[in-house]
């Protein structure tokens, strides 16, 4: 299980109304930095910050993170991936596509911390969300 020690946590969204509010600096001062799926930090440091403890990415943007797997996987290597999907995606018996692209990374990126949902936590998490929003 993942485990982090965080008195004080920044959740950045890939929202481009970052854009142009300068809070790089105030993001940075937080003990966690959680971004999400592959939203930019090189080249916007001066409105996200250029810290990521955690990146919580949908197995829909999976694929655009291997589109530059050095950035993510060797030049910010200190960050933890959490990688949320669906079981027919995250499954571990080789028909897991996501699953599947996630284990190519990790051996060629044997240093990347990434972890994915467990089956029961996206159910629940599902619930949470459906219950919040009235969609599934």
């Amino acid at each position: 299980p993942l485990q982090l020690d965080c008195d004080f946590c920044a959740i950045v969204s890939n929202s481009g109304q970052m854009t142009g509010q300068k809070l790089g600096a105030e993001i940075d001062k937080s003990s966690c930095i959680w971004r999400m799926n592959n939203a930019p930090t090189k080249g916007y440091e001066e409105d996200v910050g250029k810290r990521t403890t955690v990146r919580v990415v949908s197995h829909t943007s999976v694929p655009l993170l291997l589109k530059n797997p050095e950035y993510f996987f060797k030049e910010t290597n200190n960050t933890v991936y959490v990688i949320w999907g669906p079981f027919r995606n995250m499954r571990k018996d080789g028909n897991g596509i996501v699953y599947n692209m996630l284990k190519k990374t990790v051996d060629s990126y044997p240093t990347a911390k990434i972890y994915v949902t467990t089956e029961k936590r996206m159910s629940y998490c599902d619930a949470v969300f459906k219950k919040e929003t009235g969609k599934d």
